[in-house]
């Protein structure tokens, strides 16, 4: 079975980029870079591919050629993505880009560069790639892909004509899960929902099962209100550990990362910056277990409000904790949605100014829902 589709009418989702794709093929208007924009697994990668074959002359070529693009192995096509254990794109790499995107084609008409995840670049890898984007030999295209335009070096951003993608609808991917795995109606729904837009997240939510902080989250705010602030940090004890678990790994493999890149050419100010961005990379990874943590803590009382305004199970994000729900709406008083936002927004400050997700947690908790001391 083939990796990549052959056209983008095989493509769920994005029906306008399609056709500004497409447009652009057909008019001969491509340029030398793009900025594929769009949440982690909606499809950016299967566009690109696709993109790619379409400027190559896929309706001229051999077959074998067609299933070369197909298979991920054209030598034309140039993919580069993430490494080592933190996840990040090594200088080299994209020195190493610099230097094949100046070599002519092998078997077709155009080059193909594509970067995943561009926005896990160190500046100093992203620098590399400076020249060649305002310099960039005939009959090559340079696509990036990325979660946000706004984290890339502006430098390098506006170079790009960046693209907009959507997520893909809850029918969508219950349509794609049910195609790609054997499992029914309702639970693909489900699995759906949970996967805000991202058929990625959906087939990983299919083969790992359910995330456990979620889980230890829920089941916490299932269990609200606790009857004494002990019991309150104790449950947020659990919840920070299991946080500071995934950002021991990521410090660990920076520090590796850190051993394994070259010091010859760098000077000492270098590896001082370098350090400070892997320090940076360390924080990034921290707030995004925080951000999704704090998504279904407002999932949670979203759906109760949801229920409460007689909202079917249908409209819930959390349906699996459906029953939990109800019995939460009979039991607990807190206040309304719009000052529990608001109190996430602060917490969500409260962390960017360093405080520590302990504390953080803590007291948004006690503002929702209060405990005896």
């Amino acid at each position: 079975m083939s990796l990549f589709p052959t056209d983008f009418d095989q493509i769920k989702g994005n029906e306008k980029i399609k056709q500004q794709l497409t447009s652009m093929v057909n008019k001969q208007k491509i340029g030398h870079s793009l900025l594929f924009v769009g949440t982690e697994g909606i499809g950016k990668s299967l566009f690109a591919m696709v993109l790619a074959a379409k400027i190559m002359g896929q309706g001229l070529m051999a077959e074998s050629q067609l299933k070369k693009i197909q298979d991920g192995v054209h030598p034309d096509i140039h993919v580069y993505r993430p490494e080592g254990k933190l996840g990040m794109h090594s200088i080299q790499s994209m020195r190493q880009l610099g230097e094949e995107v100046n070599y002519p084609p092998f078997e077709a008409e155009w080059k193909v560069f594509i970067i995943h995840e561009a926005d896990r670049m160190l500046s100093y890898s992203a620098n590399a790639l400076l020249k060649t984007f305002e310099e960039p030999p005939p009959r090559t295209l340079i696509i990036l892909l990325s979660r946000s335009s706004s984290i890339l070096i502006p430098t390098l951003l506006s170079r790009c004509r960046v693209v907009h993608f959507q997520s893909l609808s809850v029918n969508e991917i219950t349509k794609i899960l049910q195609e790609k795995h054997s499992i029914s109606d309702s639970e693909a729904q489900e699995i759906a929902i949970k996967a805000e837009g991202s058929i990625e997240r959906a087939i990983r939510l299919v083969e790992q099962g359910e995330n456990p902080i979620r889980k230890e989250l829920l089941n916490f705010l299932a269990a609200c209100p606790l009857d004494h602030y002990r019991h309150l940090q104790e449950k947020v004890k659990s919840l920070n550990d299991r946080v500071e678990e995934i950002k021991l790994q990521i410090e660990n493999a920076a520090k590796e990362e850190l051993k394994a890149i070259p010091k010859v050419h760098l000077s000492l100010h270098q590896l001082e910056m370098m350090e400070k961005e892997l320090e940076g990379v360390i924080s990034l990874v921290t707030m995004q277990e925080a951000k999704s943590i704090f998504d279904d803590f407002l999932a949670w009382f979203r759906d109760k409000e949801v229920l409460k305004l007689g909202g079917e199970i249908t409209h819930l994000k959390n349906r699996d904790y459906h029953e939990a729900l109800v019995r939460a709406l009979k039991t607990q008083k807190e206040c309304s949605l719009k000052d529990i936002y608001s109190f996430v927004e602060e917490a969500q400050l409260s962390l960017q100014r360093s405080t520590s997700f302990s504390i953080v947690l803590e007291t948004l908790f006690l503002k929702v829902h209060g405990v005896r001391s």
